[in-house]
């Protein structure tokens, strides 16, 4: 099965940055929480079956939805402008980079085996909302979480999580999907090592100097990841001239 390549990418607010260092916590989404209704739900939609049939497939859907969370991610070589204007926000604001494979480790770790917890992660292929065919080269299939394991069966459900409709291909993302048992709400905090899943921050282009200095106090003397890379954004030349 072909591995993914992707760096990924989390643009958030500075407050957002300072809350995940204090308490070690990464927020992963539930499903009822998406924009799109419609999400995890087109491959059914469009299948060619008795409507009955169809129905019982969504209802099994939505059971199996139930305990489903994800950890979304911009899937890019380099930064994005739109990511930053859509989820930095507007003023100090941060972009988080890591590695399929370290959020693939990092997903692994919260999963509780007593439970037969499982999950898939990869990239999200974009699809024709009104017929289902893709409108890109298709991806690889998603690898099973944990890693190592080859039998996709249990995880089959989640593999509609892997398809949207072309209309958010702009976002490019990349995302785990797993099961957690026992939680509620919109979305669940869950443990991660900071020192093991970020590799570099960046910080807004827009960003004073000071803002700069801000985050490196921040990450390298009050947490001591000194290892992390902390940067002004690539692309900040285009607002701060030649000379930034």
């Amino acid at each position: 099965m072909e591995e993914p390549k992707e760096t990924l990418w989390r643009y958030m607010p500075f407050a957002q940055l300072v809350r995940m260092l204090q308490t070690q916590k990464l927020w992963v989404s539930h499903v009822s929480s998406f924009e799109d209704k419609l999400e995890g739900t087109l491959d059914l939609i469009h299948l060619k079956i008795h409507p009955d049939a169809r129905k019982n497939a969504l209802e099994n859907l939505s059971t199996v939805y139930r305990n489903t969370y994800v950890s979304c991610w911009h899937s890019a070589s380099s930064e994005s402008l739109a990511m930053w204007r859509l989820y930095g926000g507007q003023g100090f604001s941060v972009a988080v980079q890591t590695e399929w494979m370290r959020l693939a480790r990092t997903i692994e770790g919260v999963l509780d085996y007593k439970t037969d917890s499982i999950g898939i992660i990869g990239a999200v292929n974009y699809v024709n909302p009104f017929d289902g065919s893709p409108v890109e080269k298709t991806k690889p299939n998603p690898l099973v979480i944990p890693m190592g394991v080859r039998n996709l069966a249990p995880a089959n459900y989640f593999q509609f999580l892997m398809r949207k409709s072309s209309a958010f291909a702009y976002e490019k993302e990349f995302r785990a999907v797993f099961d957690l048992k026992g939680q509620e709400g919109r979305g669940v905090d869950v443990p991660f090592k900071p020192e093991y899943l970020i590799t570099c921050v960046y910080v807004s282009p827009e960003a004073d100097d000071w803002m700069i200095e801000t985050v490196k106090e921040l990450v390298h003397q009050q947490f001591g990841l000194t290892h992390i890379d902390v940067r002004r954004s690539d692309i900040s030349p285009h607002f701060r001239g030649h000379n930034a």
